[in-house]
């Protein structure tokens, strides 16, 4: 029959029986739960790292050599899981931090998009309140890039009457969309 010291002071592989896991378990896993509990402060989470070692364990005791004692081994797996985790649990924070900064970016960015489509709309409807020769010299400038000197040769026009309908386009502009200079 194996011996609880001779799992603990073994240093060479040994072939994991039932029986030998199943001491290796009732002698090692309240250790093992308190160093997890310890750190994570979880009893159910302890519990299950706890577990899913063992469970590790016995999943690969056909190929698994330890080349430590195995309280040495449990003791340093089970950190390692603890150290995972830790790890895990920050990206998965940074991840979501991301995910909502994108979201916060997205919804600003659509809130401008709605905002931008509204607003030109507005400004479309209020040119076509203006009269016409101030609504064209408004759209040569604004929507064809012309400037004044190029919008008064177009149109048989001095530059001081260009300048004079396109200030009182934009002042008309200006003075309706004051409600929503705000928002």
């Amino acid at each position: 029959m194996l011996n609880i010291t001779d799992i603990n002071t073994e240093k060479a592989s040994f072939a994991i029986t039932e029986e030998t896991f199943a001491l290796v378990y009732k002698t090692h896993w309240k250790k093992l739960y308190y160093l997890c509990y310890q750190k994570l402060q979880d009893q159910d989470l302890s519990k299950d790292m706890v577990h899913d070692l063992f469970r590790s364990i016995w999943e690969r005791r056909e190929t698994l050599v330890i080349s430590d004692s195995i309280e040495k081994y449990l003791v340093r797996s089970i950190k390692f899981k603890i150290s995972t985790y830790f790890r895990e649990k920050i990206q998965q924070e940074r991840n979501l931090e991301e995910s909502m900064r994108y979201c916060k970016d997205t919804d600003l960015v659509t809130e401008k998009h709605v905002a931008f489509n509204f607003l030109t709309k507005e400004i479309a409807s209020l040119v076509e309140k203006l009269p016409e020769r101030c609504k064209l010299v408004y759209r040569l400038s604004r929507e064809n890039g012309m400037n004044n000197r190029q919008i008064a040769s177009s149109l048989l026009l001095s530059e001081k009457t260009v300048e004079n309908q396109l200030t009182k386009a934009l002042s008309f502009i200006r003075q309706h969309l004051a409600a929503y200079k705000n928002e």
